[in-house]
């Protein structure tokens, strides 16, 4: 609809100027009656005396060519002079009255433009996600252009070929792609030039897919030559068809889409390259003691879910929310990847110990328990055979440990004549060990690796929003009550995340069925002790309750999560390491 005809003459000619315009006009004859109507033959105006009697001569106000108002004129004079110079006179006001109106409006318009842009483009420079891209751009186009009909597609890099990726629609389309806007996106897509298509009917290239009347813009999202997608439009609000002003702004906007999808495309790629990195690094961690390959993974997934749910919990109270800080889950989740990388500066010998003494060390016990039989004619077959077994066993009585100094006491005379030990003083330390398999030395070189994680996740630039993860892999082994490693932490100076990680990596360690070493304990004895952990102050409850309700609320995700890993074996009647256990 042409602007003109909603325009009032009071917009365009005003009375007081009319009336002094007339007042110093003495050319008109007295007595005279004026009158201005508009467009709809509605009195706008009136000048002069009422009583005026004569002809009446009349001429139209004309803007544009096209007529907005008429002036009529009644005197006594018969000329019709007066009318077309009145009329002649108001259509150049009312013509420069117009254009300095559509010139502001215009620029009001344009500046509106510019600030909805620039609006446009820092919600674009916020945002990394594809899919919220694309709904962004065609809501900005819908407010933009007032497209009735409007879909987003993108180009695959790998099959190089167009898909929606965001849609909508006013009309009766239900937001798909209609053939004949389907079959202009691959032409934009395949030449790289905007169309604008005020009848997809009359276009040859379109006719054959058209359904009847349909206007189509579509423009391309191009970057360094580079074709990204199409933005395709169609059925313009209020109007025939779209202008060569929509396809100039719909462009602008592509092009910003285009540099925001560009930067996303870049991000994503950098962001799965650190993953895959940071995926390899844990399970190259993992892999150095087959027994534990996956920990990491199940480790961060455990810990995923907890912290997914915690965050649910957090926006669905109000009291949890003040008490309970947001936790970032990228950050958790590479965390959680990476919490034993410091295990690489562990001897493997110790990463990977089973038993209390090597079977090479238990082969040289034998050789030297032989070589006694042979030179004193005393059997030790006995005593080896307590020591095998002691060997294997994860704990060890008072009567186990004193049989084992009993014998580490006895002498026996070398091929030198020196008298030597049965058992040399370490193979009777590892042997004598309480609980577990490792030497107190051994232990502190195990408890290391938090440490050890800490200053090589340290050297690592994390950007701003990771900056915390060297700290939570450096608290995972702390405990609320101070009695965990390396720093006897309390609970106040333990971050959440690592409290989180803890409850995850003793839970795994419990329950995963990929130890060769022994059977899994089940999930209702895993939280069992889980739970004593929480009331004797090592683990924080809330974290313990919300896994308890994650595991029984959801038992196939976790029964998926701890199924052995392929080419895996489940063992039974071997013991738990040491530092699995120590909880």
């Amino acid at each position: 609809m042409n602007p003109l005809s909603t325009t009032k003459l009071n917009r365009l000619l005003d009375k007081h100027f009319l009336r002094q315009l007339l007042d110093h006009t003495h050319w008109i004859p007295s007595p005279v009656s004026i009158e201005i109507y508009d467009s709809n033959d509605t009195l706008f105006f009136t000048y002069g005396e009422a009583t005026a009697c004569g002809p009446v001569c009349q001429s139209p106000i004309v803007i544009d060519n096209q007529t907005i108002g008429i002036i009529r004129i009644q005197s006594m004079q018969p000329s019709d002079s007066p009318a077309k110079f009145w009329g002649l006179l108001l259509s150049s006001l009312a013509q420069a009255q117009w254009e300095r109106r559509c010139i502001t409006q215009d620029s009001l318009t344009r500046y509106r433009e510019l600030a909805l842009l620039y609006q446009l483009g820092d919600k674009l420079d916020s945002c990394l996600d594809p899919a919220e891209l694309a709904e962004i751009v065609l809501s900005e186009v819908h407010r933009f252009i007032r497209a009735q009909a409007g879909s987003l597609l993108l180009v695959c890099p790998y099959t190089e070929k167009l898909s929606v990726v965001a849609s909508y629609d006013s009309g009766e389309t239900g937001g798909q792609l209609t053939p004949a806007a389907s079959r202009l996106a691959h032409l934009v897509f395949a030449t790289g030039k905007p169309e604008v298509i005020d009848d997809a009917r009359l276009d040859p290239r379109l006719a054959a897919a058209s359904r009847g009347w349909e206007p189509l813009l579509c423009v391309p999202l191009k970057i360094d030559n580079r074709i990204l997608g199409v933005l395709n439009l169609g059925y313009k609000a209020g109007e025939f068809c779209f202008s060569a002003a929509d396809m100039k702004l719909t462009e602008v906007i592509a092009a910003q889409a285009a540099k925001a999808f560009e930067t996303a495309r870049l991000f994503k790629e950098m962001e799965n390259m650190a993953y895959a990195i940071i995926l390899a690094a844990g399970a190259t961690i993992d892999e150095r003691d087959a027994c534990t390959a996956g920990h990491s993974t199940r480790v961060a997934a455990i810990s995923l879910a907890i912290a997914t749910k915690l965050n649910q919990m957090r926006e669905a109270s109000p009291a949890i929310k003040k008490e309970l800080p947001f936790i970032k889950l990228q950050e958790i989740k590479y965390a959680a990847l990476l919490h034993d990388i410091g295990k690489i500066g562990v001897p493997e010998a110790v990463l990977t110990k089973r038993t209390r003494l090597s079977q090479d060390r238990m082969l040289t016990i034998r050789t030297r328990f032989d070589f006694i039989t042979a030179t004193t004619g005393q059997s030790l077959d006995e005593e080896f055979s307590l020591l095998a077994a002691l060997n294997e066993l994860h704990s060890l009585s008072p009567a186990d440990s004193q049989s084992v100094r009993n014998l580490a006491c006895r002498k026996y005379t070398d091929l030198s004549g020196d008298l030597q030990p049965f058992l040399l003083p370490e193979e009777a330390e590892a042997l004598c060990v309480p609980r577990g398999n490792l030497i107190e030395q051994e232990f502190r070189q195990i408890q290391s690796h938090a440490e050890k994680s800490y200053k090589i996740l340290k050297q690592i630039p994390f950007p701003a929003h990771l900056h915390r993860i060297p700290y939570i892999a450096y608290q995972h082994h702390e405990r609320l009550n101070g009695s965990g490693y390396p720093n006897g932490l309390l609970t106040e100076e333990i971050l959440l995340e690592a409290k989180i990680i803890s409850v995850a990596d003793v839970f795994e360690a419990l329950t995963a069925s990929d130890r060769p070493y022994r059977t899994p304990v089940g999930t209702e004895k895993a939280l069992e002790i889980l739970f004593a952990e929480a009331q004797a102050g090592h683990l924080d409850r809330l974290v313990v309750d919300t896994l308890a309700t994650l595991v029984t609320g959801n038992p196939q995700w976790w029964n998926t999560l701890i199924a052995p890993l392929p080419g895996t074996k489940p063992k039974t009647g071997a013991k738990l390491p040491f530092e699995e256990e120590q909880v």
